[in-house]
């Protein structure tokens, strides 16, 4: 899964969008829990998965979407400290299906995204409003507008295969009895770079690598002008992929900031 996908996910925009609501709200960055309590200890080796059965254009053999599967995942390097996180599946249909995260940061942040299925390759953001939620003990976020392109997790990693999607957010920011109009605008490129075994928290698995630089625009949008909230972040991430699981491994490197994010499957459960 994506972060989160956070592919979603999920991960970067999401993080983007807290630190730009608490940089505009000049709210302290939430507490981060750097306890793992969704950690296991890595078995020697993972048997192969089965992967769950066809359903319609949501199909992806390295992406599950049945209804009910989980993922959890650790992450060190982020601004925002250490953290955790569970993915969870919902409303799968033949055209989406909407990814609900739960994340410990502070006092936890609960996420809902809507993706979007164009043949097997997986949109992070469904185009609409709506599609995107994020909730804080201090801030919440919605989504009024997305328009989306491409998709960031295909149907094939065949070596050399190219992809990208291309998404900007309008949103809400309200912080206590403040609210703020905000714009994310995002750039994914991605090649699929061959096979890799990886070991992880969750165990040991074939995998398929993609390579992909992305670069991200924070605004706040006042009388209807995007005002940059700092200049755009580039990002250079690996994602690791395995067959009838999801997401195993990634690893974010902001070159703007000078951090490496790497997120990590502590355990899932494929229905």
């Amino acid at each position: 899964m994506n972060s989160r996908r956070s592919h979603l996910i999920i991960g970067s925009l999401l993080l983007i969008f807290v630190v730009a609501a608490c940089s505009f709200s000049s709210a302290s960055q939430p507490v981060a829990n750097t306890a793992n309590p969704l950690a296991t200890p890595a078995p020697a080796t993972n048997p192969p998965a089965t992967i769950p059965p066809a359903s319609g254009g949501c199909t992806n053999a390295y992406f599950p979407t049945s209804s009910g599967s989980t993922w959890s995942y650790s992450s060190a390097g982020s601004a925002l400290g250490p953290y955790t996180y569970t993915s969870t599946v919902s409303d799968v249909s033949d055209t989406g299906f909407t990814v609900n995260d739960l994340t410990t940061l502070g006092t936890g942040t609960s996420s809902s995204v809507k993706w979007n299925c164009q043949n097997g390759n997986l949109a992070a953001l469904d185009s609409g409003a709506g599609s995107l939620s994020v909730s804080t003990s201090k801030v919440k976020i919605t989504s009024t507008s997305i328009t989306a392109d491409g998709y960031n997790v295909p149907n094939s990693f065949a070596p050399g295969t190219t992809w990208s999607e291309n998404v900007t957010v309008i949103g809400t920011v309200q912080t206590g009895t403040r609210t703020l109009d905000s714009q994310i605008a995002a750039t994914l490129n991605c090649t699929a770079a061959g096979a890799e075994s990886i070991t992880v928290p969750a165990g040991t698995f074939d995998t398929v690598k993609a390579t992909c630089t992305e670069t991200i625009g924070v605004s706040e949008i006042v009388q209807a002008t995007p005002i940059p909230a700092g200049s755009p972040s580039t990002l250079d991430i690996t994602d690791w992929y395995a067959k009838g699981v999801g997401l195993v491994k990634s690893v974010r490197v902001n070159n703007t900031a000078g951090s490496t994010t790497t997120v990590e499957l502590t355990k899932y459960s494929i229905q």
